[in-house]
């Protein structure tokens, strides 16, 4: 009875993260509220209260169970290929998984960074998040680096790099008047761009370090 008891109320809670995920995607934090989201979850307002203290509280929370389960679909994606190149492109398929689906978690995480770049509580979820993130971008830099598939880099720059270019792109798609077609040319753009600076291929600078290399000593 009591384990019952448990997964109920976990699942009540994990109902209303993703009922508040919803409602901050379509709408916004600052025009979201309680009520919005315990209609949405089908439960009332002092339902919500009972698990999370306030909005912004809820918000918080929805952050953390986010980052939880990208971090784990991300070590997931990378842990299901053997090749450091397939590693990349499971990570970006993971992250470009459809047009829907990017746009109702970037529309929910700006929202989340202007709050992160103005209250403490949050900067430290946004932190946590790309901390996460580089560790498992920098792993993935290293395994290449050590199969030789790589150029040999700073490790912990070039998973930051790798960021960048995600989130980057992303924003961008975010800007297109028309997301749905242009998604499968950022989703592959994203990845040629990656492969590209992680191994060279195509880039002046390693066509002349090929060519130096294949010229003798003077």
């Amino acid at each position: 009875m009591a384990r019952t008891a448990v997964s109920r109320e976990a699942e009540r809670r994990r109902a209303l993260l993703k009922a508040a995920f919803r409602e901050v995607a379509e709408k916004g934090f600052s025009e979201v509220t309680l009520d919005d989201i315990a209609r949405r979850a089908g439960v009332s307002k002092g339902v919500t209260l009972y698990y999370f203290d306030s909005k912004e509280d809820l918000l918080r929370q929805l952050f953390h169970w986010l980052t939880d389960s990208i971090h784990e679909r991300m070590r997931e994606a990378v842990r299901s290929v053997e090749h450091p190149v397939e590693k990349v492109r499971a990570l970006v398929a993971l992250i470009f998984p459809s047009p829907g689906k990017n746009r109702a978690f970037f529309r929910a995480y700006i929202d989340f960074c202007g709050l992160a770049a103005r209250r403490e509580s949050f900067r430290e979820v946004s932190e946590r998040f790309y901390a996460g993130c580089r560790e498992i971008d920098v792993g993935l830099v290293e395994e290449g680096v050590r199969h030789g598939v790589f150029l040999a880099r700073d490790a912990a720059e070039a998973g930051s790099t790798l960021r960048a270019i995600f989130d980057g792109l992303m924003m961008q798609w975010l800007s297109e008047r028309d997301p749905e077609a242009s998604f499968a040319g950022y989703r592959d753009r994203c990845e040629r761009e990656i492969l590209s600076y992680l191994t060279g291929a195509g880039t002046g600078r390693e066509r002349g370090r090929k060519r130096l290399r294949a010229e003798p000593p003077g």
